[in-house]
């Protein structure tokens, strides 16, 4: 590892600071949902979580894979053929509408699914409406991340922040409509909220499309020519996705189906203080993620331009930037973390059982850093498979057993919960750190049939990738 260079600081900042300001942008759509909801009631608080991270979690399948249009994207714009780009990016949106349609199958089972959390009948209401409306975004969110990881991967991050900042726009007018009922709209509460929120992805969608398909992105992307079906791609690009997915869907599974099975069963309360404390998280979560992505696509530009250690040393640099940013949000959230959940609530208790959860978003920020920076590059490179495998491994043998044995065995409540997701996030960022190193991502070609030749990546394909190096002869 070499000292941070400030050309390479300032290339990684460049990409990222438009994608932070999307995921900033995006928090702030949290706050802004989280905040005029409470108006309404500590219930429709509680309420939000679960049906929000139950809709999250069917999301994260599908959107890990549409978002490794970024990696195909990132290493055909190294290669000099933009139509691949555009075309890996419309094998992604085809994806999502299909995921939208089948989505209808959740809508009848949703009672019977959020019964079994065994919350208050008044929330479990509240959590079926508001999942129904949310299952109408999922499609929608599946597409935009097709669109985001092409503009992404093609290092144009502007046109994804203009769309989320018009969505976002768009999202905090609705709400004020149709959570209160203003300007003559019915007053739907926490169900108005979701409806906000999904007519604010139509926005964002058609800004995405509109600058996809324009006369400028036709010319310089083929945009309008490369349309067809393509199940080559299609194939291709759910061989390196479905992992990332899977990795998403179990982070999201760990963080939300399981702290919102057990941490209800302690009262509205705890599953408040866990809300409004996840808003928070969110603020040094977010730009983080931003750093990752930024860091994906410009892995996955050197390597398609074959510099392979310019690559590497992005991704230090990219840690640097992470590291001190997690530290800073860290000393934040000790110093005020009393301050911060009494923003959302004044109820005593809400306020100690949240101070307490943002203690262990504390001891956790700095692996939180660590393990977002590894998987970026490690996406960028196209190694999804391993990540996959080791997150769902910590998830059940880590995570899980902690979170149930303290319930079990302990009088932590939903703190418990709180202190194995502590631990699983400190274990995730040492495994990616370490996969890194090992360099197996150096000999992954994305743009090869995959094969059972090669279970980790994709079979070498004659010309397909320039080989680097520093690695032996090719496998």
């Amino acid at each position: 590892m070499t000292l941070p260079t400030l050309s390479g600081l300032r290339e990684i900042l460049r990409l990222a600071l438009p994608i932070i300001a999307s995921m900033a942008s995006f928090t702030v759509m949290g706050f802004v949902d989280t905040w005029m909801v409470a108006r309404v009631g500590t219930a429709e608080v509680a309420a939000a979580m679960p049906g929000g991270v139950i809709a999250f979690t069917l999301t994260a399948l599908p959107l890990g894979i549409t978002r490794c249009v970024n990696t195909f994207a990132a290493q055909a714009f190294g290669r000099d053929e933009p139509d691949e780009a555009a075309a890996y990016a419309w094998q992604g949106i085809y994806f999502g509408a299909l995921v939208g349609l089948a989505c209808v199958v959740f809508w009848p089972l949703a009672p019977g699914f959020f019964s079994l959390f065994g919350h208050e009948p008044e929330v479990l209401v509240l959590e079926v409406a508001y999942f129904r409306v949310r299952l109408w975004g999922i499609g929608l969110s599946v597409m935009i991340g097709a669109l985001s990881g092409f503009f992404y991967g093609i290092h144009r991050p502007g046109v994804a922040l203009v769309g989320v900042l018009t969505a976002n726009c768009t999202n905090v007018v609705l709400n004020y409509v149709f959570i209160f009922g203003n300007w003559g709209a019915p007053r739907l509460g926490l169900t108005g909220a979701g409806l906000a929120m999904v007519l604010s992805f139509v926005v964002q969608l058609g800004v995405l499309l509109g600058v996809f398909l324009s006369s400028r992105y036709r010319a310089e992307f083929s945009t309008r020519l490369v349309w067809s079906p393509d199940w080559s791609r299609t194939r291709r690009l759910l061989h390196i996705g479905w992992p990332a997915g899977v990795q998403g869907a179990i982070d999201i599974l760990g963080w939300g189906l399981l702290i919102v099975m057990i941490v209800g069963q302690f009262g509205k309360e705890h599953l408040a203080a866990s809300n409004i404390a996840v808003q928070y998280m969110m603020i040094s979560f977010m730009p983080a993620l931003g750093l990752s992505q930024a860091l994906s696509a410009l892995v996955g530009r050197y390597i398609g331009r074959g510099e392979w250690e310019t690559a590497v040393r992005r991704v230090y640099e990219t840690l640097c930037i992470c590291l001190v940013y997690m530290g800073l949000m860290g000393v934040f959230f000790f110093v005020f973390r009393f301050s911060l959940i009494g923003v959302f609530s004044t109820d005593p208790l809400v306020i100690q059982l949240g101070a307490n959860i943002l203690l262990c978003a504390v001891a956790f920020q700095l692996f939180d850093g660590l393990g977002m920076t590894f998987f970026g590059a490690l996406r960028g490179a196209g190694d999804t498979h391993w990540p996959a495998g080791f997150t769902l491994a910590v998830l059940f043998l880590v995570f899980a057993p902690l979170s149930l044995g303290s319930v079990a065995y302990t009088n932590l409540e939903s703190l418990g919960p709180w202190l194995a997701g502590t631990a699983n996030v400190i274990i995730l960022g040492l495994g990616f750190c370490w996969r890194f190193c090992q360099d197996h991502w150096r000999q992954i070609d994305i743009f090869a049939t995959p094969g059972p030749a090669d279970n980790t990546g994709a079979e070498k394909a004659p010309g397909a990738m320039r080989e680097s190096p520093l690695v032996g002869s090719p496998e």
